[in-house]
């Protein structure tokens, strides 16, 4: 078999084109169309064989519904406290990482809190971007809050720090609650650093952590004062370590929401809302209105026959009779008002069947009578 030697051009035929596509890398990659090559703008998420991972997906979830809470509970109360509409929500799920890096991202300088969250052993920390605890404190101290510049912010004073920690108190009280959806934990502030490497939170760097960030935002009645100020709370993975039995979601959501109930039951049981009772309804011609005088006389086209409405807040809920207990006006409940019934409800003797006369309770209502039509006199 004789020898034949290839020419350049017979070999940039065969391999120029796909060594121009790869940039030369290695053989050419043959596209089998079977789908295995990601198609154009398809996202491809990359793994990281180092990424710490210590903690279950069903466990972050917990984490995260547990913070979502906290944001809930947090921005009304840092609103009473500066006296301006906060919200307060999660930037993105908790997420795992090394001490390290979450401290390499912070600002320099912020503010640092470390606190200890007993019976678990070990502190976390909480950082409170300058950006906004300047205006927190300002606000405190009677200044308006409005945002600093750039330039300006500093780290803050002894002084600063010690009115910071008074309005972090109700922060730590809202973590507290949402914690004892879990375990009953009683959080308490240790030492606050402006700078984040002096802030010793674990012996390691490559440490894992699990760092949950917020968003916060401040508005007034005239529009936004602040947005984009970040709040962060970060908390080893060997403080979680005992109770990682306990993050379960499921878990989390039937104990938290049966408290969440309870709680909202037993709020809504001291809400005060306006009740009153519609004894008659009509229309007046605005001329007629216009020539009132005191002294006339209304006549309303409205049988006694007819129930009265009795409204709750804004809300039609009940027809009743009206009456009289002792020397105080009453309504008696009858029935509950359709939503499709827009006329009146009759008052026949066959609305209530058990009815009592009033002579024979002497709580019972006394009913209202006339000749069939009624005047009302404005005095």
């Amino acid at each position: 078999m004789s020898e034949e030697n290839i020419s350049d051009d017979e070999l940039t035929a065969l391999f120029g084109d796909d060594e121009e596509n790869d940039g030369g890398d290695g053989p050419p990659v043959e596209d089998s169309g079977g789908g295995s090559s990601p198609s154009e703008g398809e996202l491809i998420k990359t793994h990281d064989w180092g990424e710490k991972r210590r903690l279950s997906t069903d466990q972050m979830r917990t984490l995260n519904d547990l913070h979502d809470q906290f944001a809930k509970s947090y921005g009304p109360a840092l609103s009473i406290s500066m006296k301006r509409q906060v919200d307060i929500r999660l930037s993105e799920e908790p997420r795992q990482t090394t001490y390290g890096e979450f401290v390499a991202a912070l600002p320099n300088p912020t503010s640092l809190n470390r606190f200890v969250l007993p019976p678990l052993e070990g502190p976390a920390a909480i950082n409170m971007d300058l950006a906004l605890a300047l205006p927190i404190i300002d606000r405190m101290l009677g200044g308006t809050g409005d945002a600093v510049e750039e330039d300006e912010i500093r780290s803050p004073t002894q002084i600063e720090e010690r009115v910071l920690q008074r309005v972090l108190k109700s922060l730590l009280e809202a973590l507290q609650t949402s914690w004892s959806k879990v375990i009953d934990v009683e959080p308490a502030f240790t030492t606050a650093e402006s700078i984040p490497y002096y802030l010793q939170l674990t012996q390691l760097a490559d440490d894992v952590v699990v760092v949950a960030e917020f968003d916060v935002a401040i508005r007034d009645e005239f529009g936004p004062i602040l947005e984009g100020a970040k709040l962060s709370i970060c908390y080893p993975y060997i403080l979680l370590q005992p109770i990682t039995a306990k993050l379960r979601s499921g878990s989390f959501a039937s104990a938290g929401g049966m408290a969440i109930n309870k709680d909202l039951r037993d709020s809504l049981e001291k809400v005060k809302v306006p009740l009153y009772g519609i004894l008659v309804r009509d229309r007046l011609r605005m001329h007629d209105m216009l020539e009132m005088e005191v002294g006339d006389v209304l006549t309303f086209r409205t049988n006694l026959d007819e129930a009265s409405e009795v409204v709750i807040g804004k809300n039609r809920v009940f027809w009743a009779r009206p009456g009289v207990i002792g020397r105080r006006h009453a309504l008696r409940v009858e029935a509950f008002i359709n939503p499709e019934q827009s006329s009146p409800l009759e008052l026949t003797a066959d609305t209530n069947t058990d009815e009592v006369s009033p002579t024979d309770v002497s709580d019972e209502v006394e009913q209202v009578s006339s000749g069939g039509s009624f005047d009302v006199r404005m005095q």
